[in-house]
């Protein structure tokens, strides 16, 4: 048995986890109590600055710190930190990413709601802060367009680069979760002992598995086909979303080949809770909105189809034990998976018989979502700011 250390309580299989993982299990429930001190910082300097500091902070998101007179500690540290570039970024890797990612269109967006986020919302602990603030369940429609809205923004070409919207809102979320943490923490219904911080590195990492490693797992499950230059290209762009997000070096580390990243998703499996009421209540408020996002001429039935579809796709996905916990849906739509391939795994084999055909289908998927997303906003972007 590994000897006693502190740890949260949502800490479970400790014993299997480091028999399996050896060090890294204890390693990674350490970042449990690990928050974004930087982003911690500044958020707490710009709350006490007001407009004025609001106004430094804009200039050096958009401009670069360097075009800051004399800026404060709170600000020059956290910038000099996002505008600092790994050793291992390799932005033309990135692109390769980017182009990839977009080839799975709509689909993908059906794949972000109904595994992704849904696989996320089983750890109890993790749900926490979208439970305690409502960010999910006010207007829950919005809060996944602009979810998608973030997600597609990072993963154009050069999107994530400085004067870029991806690199802007990925910027800007890295604040929000800090005002986040600080309103959790206020809270006298936080419990750090069984949950750790709210939005800690382990649960950052693990939203950037979710839009990296269950994405392409749900595209491939569906027909797409990725080759091992792709899936590695997929991960280098979310590993450097992630070293914009504020993310610890060694996590973002495991991202570096897919074979790594599956080994840490493996042991974040074994040792994170199960779901409790709270995993429900966002499971059934996100169920119900890919009926609303419908559009057509005939919404109602449309709406029905698209409903059913998705939800058929998470139980799929997600597997049984997963979906019953959650209280998904258990019918024959759960099949909808077999005649999605059917009709994806041709089309995949002409785009790689064409010639230009992975920047075809890239620019079919990406002007699909972004066309859908302007549809879903009304033209009200979002501004991802602390009041969102």
């Amino acid at each position: 048995m590994p000897a006693e250390l502190s740890f949260p309580s949502r800490y479970e299989r400790r014993w299997q986890a480091c028999h399996f993982f050896g060090d890294d299990a204890d390693r990674y429930a350490g970042f449990y109590t690990q928050s974004d001190p930087l982003a911690d910082r500044l958020a707490d300097w710009l709350r006490g600055n007001g407009k004025a500091g609001q106004a430094l902070f804009e200039q050096a998101l958009r401009q670069g710190i360097a075009s800051v007179d004399e800026p404060s500690s709170e600000l020059r540290d956290f910038f000099q930190e996002v505008e600092a570039i790994p050793p291992w970024v390799d932005r033309a890797q990135i692109n390769r990413g980017a182009l990839a990612y977009q080839r799975f269109g709509l689909v993908g967006m059906i794949i972000l709601s109904a595994w992704s986020l849904l696989n996320g919302y089983h750890s109890s602990a993790a749900v926490k802060p979208l439970a305690m603030t409502g960010q999910l369940r006010n207007n829950p429609q919005r809060r996944l367009a602009e979810t998608a809205r973030f997600v597609s923004e990072a993963t154009q070409v050069n999107g994530l680069r400085r004067g870029h919207r991806g690199h802007e809102i990925t910027v800007r979320v890295r604040l929000i979760h800090a005002y986040v943490r600080r309103e959790c923490l206020a809270s006298e219904r936080w419990r750090t002992g069984e949950w750790g911080l709210p939005i800690n590195q382990a649960d950052m990492f693990g939203t950037l598995l979710e839009f990296s490693l269950l994405m392409m797992d749900g595209a491939r499950r569906l027909g797409f086909e990725l080759n091992d230059s792709e899936a590695d290209a997929i991960l280098a762009l979310w590993r450097y979303c992630g070293h914009l997000s504020g993310v610890d070096p060694w996590l973002l580390s495991q991202l570096q080949t897919e074979a790594k990243t599956r080994r840490i998703a493996d042991l974040i499996h074994l040792v994170q809770p199960g779901p409790d009421e709270d995993s429900v209540a966002l499971a059934e408020a996100l169920l119900g909105v890919p009926g609303q996002n419908a559009p057509g001429k005939a919404p109602n039935l449309i709406a029905r189809f698209v409903m059913r579809f998705h939800h058929g796709l998470a139980r799929a996905l997600n597997g049984p034990e997963v979906a019953d916990n959650l209280g998904l849906p258990d019918d024959l739509w759960q099949y909808a998976e077999y005649p999605a391939r059917a009709i994806i795994k041709p089309l995949e084999r002409l785009r790689r018989w064409v010639p230009g055909g992975n920047r075809v289908a890239a620019h079919i998927g990406n002007g699909a979502v972004r066309r859908d997303l302007s549809r879903l906003l009304r033209g009200v972007e979002p501004r991802f700011g602390a009041e969102s």
